[in-house]
């Protein structure tokens, strides 16, 4: 038998993707599965965004690509953000890959060497670690669990954990698990002091249009314009654009590290997928009214969350700025059951209710759940129903 490297020995799977393949076994079985784990849009890919994918298709533009991405997808992607956020990008910044997870990983392997620490925040997306530890370097985490500031993102969470081995950090906001958005004060704080410390900031934006605060997000590349050589932003289509399983993401990045970037990507998955950049470019130059109306939908549901778990009690949570999902304690709930951790209730759930919910441990947050409301407003309601039934009895 061929021994596995030691690498791949010491990753963990994917805790989000395995309840995907859990549903799918439950579902096999003729169970009916409320599912509030799922981290994608519960709404179809807008018609102009298929239509555009088709007209690919039908005109044949099924052939390789450059590697980094089509000319008219990096005019697009250029457009989006000088529009939005006033930032220029270079051609040659941007580097287009299969999924933004991918262009992260890119980035790390093009940057991390062994020994190299890289600070992530905590709570994390549950790739974060995998990815820091598969390029050998060491993760250290900037804590945003402190109970008296329910997961406020701080830049000095971020600062007091530098030292000179510190190579990288990452910045979630809007976060995924908690929904919180770093504020551009806390954010320019964060990277002016690692600028002067030549240390690369990457901001994981992926959920940066899905906001229900007023004012405009914080732009990361102009925040600090002597950083922007230090600076970098990874985005994605998948949740805008309820375009998950197009596989489509983008990095804005020096020129330096995206040619490292696509000279890995060169080597691994060639170019990304034609027809997907012809949907993108649709996306990000089309009709925004149908992101728009998800988001309005997405502030519904937050809201009536928000109103069920304050009824329900004894869970405490902070108001999602952002994303689609309650991060919560049911520390009270897990006490009351007699159960050991947040697994334990997730599981007890699942059987009892055919419900799904992430476990807080997968995000590195004990006795936490997180809930996904990117669902029916039908499936939220009932799902709440049983759950507020299930926690007030004793196991």
């Amino acid at each position: 038998m061929i021994e596995l490297s030691a690498r791949v020995r010491t990753m963990t799977s994917s805790p989000t993707l395995k309840l995907v393949q859990i549903k799918k076994q439950l579902q096999a079985q003729g169970k009916v599965i409320l599912d509030f784990g799922a981290g994608e849009p519960d709404f179809p890919t807008p018609e102009n965004i298929k239509n555009a994918g088709v007209a690919a298709i039908q005109g044949n533009f099924t052939k390789y690509t450059p590697t980094a991405g089509i000319a008219e997808l990096k005019k697009a992607i250029q457009a989006s953000y000088l529009a939005e956020q006033g930032y220029a990008a270079k051609d040659n910044q941007i580097v287009v890959s299969p999924g933004s997870k991918y262009g992260l990983f890119l980035m790390l392997q093009a940057v991390i060497d062994p020994g190299d620490e890289v600070i992530v925040p905590l709570p994390y997306w549950v790739s974060y670690p995998e990815m820091v530890k598969f390029c050998g370097g060491i993760v250290v985490y900037a804590d945003h669990l402190q109970p008296d500031r329910l997961f406020k993102l701080t830049a000095d969470s971020y600062i007091s954990k530098y030292s000179a081995r510190t190579k990288a950090v990452i910045v979630n906001s809007p976060s995924n698990p908690t929904g919180k958005v770093m504020s551009g004060k806390e954010l320019g704080e964060l990277i002016a002091f690692f600028h002067k410390k030549n240390i690369l900031v990457i901001v994981d934006d992926c959920y940066r249009k899905i906001i229900y605060t007023d004012g405009e997000y914080p732009s990361p590349l102009n925040l600090v314009a002597a950083a922007r050589e230090q600076v970098a932003v990874v985005s994605s289509l998948s949740k805008t654009y309820a375009m998950t399983g197009w596989r489509l993401g983008y990095t804005i990045v020096s020129e330096a590290i995206a040619a490292a970037m696509t000279k890995i990507q060169e080597h691994s998955t060639s170019n990304p997928c034609s027809i997907s950049q012809k949907a993108a470019v649709e996306a990000l130059s089309g009709d925004q009214h149908e992101v728009q109306a998800m988001v309005e939908e997405y502030r519904r549901r937050r809201d009536y969350f928000a109103r069920r778990v304050d009824e329900i009690g004894h869970i405490t949570y902070a108001l999602p700025d952002g994303a689609f999902y309650f991060f919560a304690d049911f520390s009270h709930y897990i006490r009351k059951k007699k159960f050991s951790d947040d697994n334990q209730l997730a599981m007890d759930i699942l059987e009892k209710l055919n419900i799904i919910l992430v476990p807080g441990s997968a995000f590195g947050a004990a006795n936490h759940l997180r809930i996904s409301y990117a669902t029916s407003m039908k499936d939220i309601q009932e799902g709440l129903n049983k759950l507020e039934e299930y926690l007030r009895h004793d196991r």
